[in-house]
C-alpha cells in the first residue's frame, strides 16, 4: 500500500507507476524493474494511494519483493500551474 501527500490544483493530476523486484545476488542494483499500475499492467496509473498488485510469479513485476521503484506522472492543462508532489510513504507488510 502507498499514501503520497501532494497538492493538486485546478487542472492538474498525478498518477503513479511501481516497480517492485528481488534482488539479484542479495543486491537491487542488478534487479529488473517493471513497473506497472493497479491491474499490473504497464498500460495504467495509480490515480491515488492504492494497495498494490499483488504478483509472485518469479517474472517482471513482483510483489511482495524487496526492491521497490515508483514513478510520479505530473500533468497540468496550463503551464503556469504543476501538481506538487511533497512525498510519499509505502508501506511493506509481509
Amino acid at each position: 500500500r502507498f499514501i503520497s501527500n501532494v497538492i493538486e490544483l485546478s487542472g492538474t493530476t498525478l498518477e503513479y507507476q511501481f516497480a517492485i523486484a528481488d534482488p539479484v545476488a542479495g543486491n537491487c542494483s542488478g534487479a529488473t524493474f517493471v513497473f506497472v499500475g493497479p491491474d499490473g499492467t504497464a498500460a495504467t496509473r495509480f490515480a491515488t494511494g492504492s494497495a498494490l498488485p499483488l504478483s509472485d510469479d518469479g517474472a517482471g513485476f513482483e510483489n511482495p519483493g524487496q526492491c521497490v521503484r515508483y514513478r510520479t506522472y505530473l500533468t497540468s492543462n496550463d503551464p503556469s500551474y504543476a501538481p506538487v508532489f511533497e512525498d510519499i510513504t509505502i508501506n511493506y507488510s509481509p
